[in-house]
């Protein structure tokens, strides 16, 4: 769940990113959207569906996500795709 907070900025409030907690467990985070320990660890996981209808005149798109830790993922999403229809994931890799 991603938290937002109010703060003062130059006399006038604004919305900032605050925390960002899995929705499982209630983990937090300890970057922005990072679920990395270290400094130059990048660990991304949120599942997202994102429905979108475009016109000529304009267009909207409504986003649901789900902000889930690595560990539950592995735990908890990961088992219960694989036990429905043994659905397996796509996995690449990189290296530079």
């Amino acid at each position: 769940m991603k938290h937002m907070k109010t703060v003062l900025i130059l006399e006038h409030t604004e919305e900032v990113f605050d925390k960002l907690t899995c929705d499982v467990c209630g983990a937090e985070s300890k970057w922005d959207e990072n679920w990395g320990s270290e400094s130059h660890e990048k660990i991304i996981t949120t599942v997202q569906l994102e429905e979108e209808e475009s016109y000529p005149d304009g267009g909207q798109s409504l986003q649901t996500q789900y902000h889930i830790c690595p560990t539950c993922f592995k735990q908890h999403l990961s088992k219960w795709f694989e036990g429905h229809r043994n659905s397996k994931p796509t996995v690449t890799s990189s290296v530079w």
